[in-house]
C-alpha cells in the first residue's frame, strides 16, 4: 500500500514537470527591414540541445539563428529575434 501511494505521487510529479516543459522552435518566416525570409531548414544540435534555424529571402540572402532549448537567442545574425517561439510537443 505504501509503495503504491509513493509511486503514484512520483508519477504525478513527473507528469507535471513534463507537461510544463517546452522546446524552442523556429518561426516559419522572419521580417527583416520589410524583407521576408522563409524558413528553409531547422536542426537540433545533439551536443547542446540548441535549435538552429536557417532562412532565405527571394534574393538568396541567408539569416541563421540559434536558440537554446528554452528559446533564448544564443548565436547568429543580429536580425534574429531575441527569443524563439516555444512548442509543448515534438521536443
Amino acid at each position: 500500500m505504501m509503495f503504491t501511494s509513493r509511486f503514484t505521487i512520483l508519477a504525478l510529479l513527473a507528469f507535471l514537470v513534463g507537461a510544463n516543459a517546452a522546446c524552442a522552435t523556429c518561426q516559419e518566416t522572419l521580417d527583416v527591414d520589410g524583407v521576408t525570409y522563409e524558413l528553409v531548414t531547422s536542426a537540433w544540435k545533439m551536443n547542446n540541445g540548441n535549435v538552429v534555424c536557417n532562412y532565405l529571402n527571394k534574393k538568396g540572402d541567408e539569416v541563421t539563428c540559434e536558440y537554446t532549448e528554452s528559446g533564448v537567442f544564443r548565436d547568429g545574425n543580429s536580425s534574429c529575434p531575441q527569443s524563439s517561439r516555444k512548442e509543448d510537443f515534438g521536443c
